[in-house]
């Protein structure tokens, strides 16, 4: 036992010093996450801004679209299934960007916990064992009844024995027949289903093609409008960028802070333009 101790505190020495020796690069390291996470989440802050705007027009444009002598009632909804899909996908963004600062509040909390940590925390480890009894019993009764009364009760068994074999036989007979009609009613039930599925496939043939267009096209349009708003979103960063670097007061770190975010819009709406990009040759294919 002392031995095991012993053993125990060593470890629990060494841990200690390796974690004391390498606590200046854990906060480095943190820090670095923290400033990154910041970095992330400004960019997603800017095309969110960027795709708000988009959606105004969006909407905007099916208003005015909806008193105009072009529209249809299937083009109205699939103009506002665009507005939809929109509003989910900012939403979307949105909740990412909301999951992002609880990471960084995390983060910053970890931080500050490294900063002002001076002790080690203490680790226990508790066993429990519970042992479980079971008792069973035991209920003898005395047979003190005569023989005469023992053929009856005999008889009364065998009898209703015989009336529970002639229940069971009738209700066998009777689920062999119900099993026999369900088996017929399920074949006939697959040939009806085989039947709209074949009718319905026929139905599907013609629809698939213009659907899958349309929504190709949908997609193609959303991330165009995206697209516009968040290059001019991107361009108002550079103009903001090139101020900063004009006033000499601006700090060298927020100079870079700026431009990382700049990257981090241009590498994004770059995703925008290769995804735009693939939709249109997948349409030109579909479309042949």
């Amino acid at each position: 036992m002392k031995t095991l101790r012993f053993l125990v505190t060593l470890t629990f020495f060494i841990t200690f010093t390796c974690q004391q020796v390498n606590a200046q690069d854990d906060i480095k390291a943190l820090k670095a996450q923290v400033k990154n996470k910041k970095d992330q989440i400004s960019a997603n802050e800017e095309i969110l801004v960027s795709g708000v705007g988009a959606l105004k027009r969006v909407k905007g444009n099916l208003e005015r679209f909806k008193t105009s002598k072009k529209a249809t009632k299937q083009e109205v909804e699939r103009k506002e299934k665009i507005v939809a899909n929109m509003q989910q996908r900012l939403s979307k963004l949105n909740s990412q960007i909301d999951l992002h600062k609880k990471d960084l509040a995390s983060l910053e909390r970890k931080l500050a916990r490294k900063l002002k940590k001076e002790e080690t925390k203490e680790a226990e480890v508790k066993e429990e064992a519970k042992a479980t009894t079971a008792s069973t019993g035991l209920v003898v009764y005395e047979d003190n009844i005569s023989d005469e009364q023992k053929e009856v009760l005999l008889q009364k068994q065998k009898l209703e024995e015989a009336r529970k074999k002639l229940d069971e036989e009738r209700k066998a007979r009777e689920l062999a027949y119900l099993k026999e009609q369900e088996a017929l009613r399920l074949e006939e039930e697959k040939l009806k289903q085989l039947s709209n599925q074949i009718k319905a496939k026929e139905q599907n043939i013609s629809k698939e093609k213009n659907t899958l267009i349309s929504d190709l096209e949908d997609d193609i349009s959303i991330n165009e409008e995206i697209l516009i708003s968040g290059k001019e979103g991107l361009a108002k960063m550079k103009s903001k960028l090139e101020e900063a670097k004009k006033d000499a007061s601006t700090s060298k770190e927020s100079i870079e802070r700026k431009q990382a975010i700049i990257n981090k819009i241009e590498n994004r709406l770059l995703k925008i333009e290769n995804e735009i990009d693939a939709k249109k040759q997948e349409l030109a294919k579909i479309k042949g």
